[in-house]
């Protein structure tokens, strides 16, 4: 076993200690990663008219007007 400084011991220490921490971090990623696939798919049914339309209606609902 190496020596290691009292910062280094403290901080391994942390990070050993920070399990639940990791995990509810993580399942948030995975739950984020769902909402990603589920908005992708969304889209992938849209037709093109839908899809074109959808960056004026965007603008239009934060009032930022038309593009034109």
């Amino acid at each position: 076993m190496t020596m290691t400084g009292e910062t280094e011991l403290q901080r391994l220490i942390a990070v050993g200690n920070s399990t639940g921490e990791a995990r509810a971090e993580s399942a948030g990623c995975v739950d984020r990663l769902h909402q990603v696939q589920a908005a992708r798919a969304a889209l992938a049914g849209l037709d093109a008219p839908s899809l074109s339309a959808a960056p004026e209606a965007s603008r239009s609902a934060l009032g930022l007007g038309s593009a034109q």
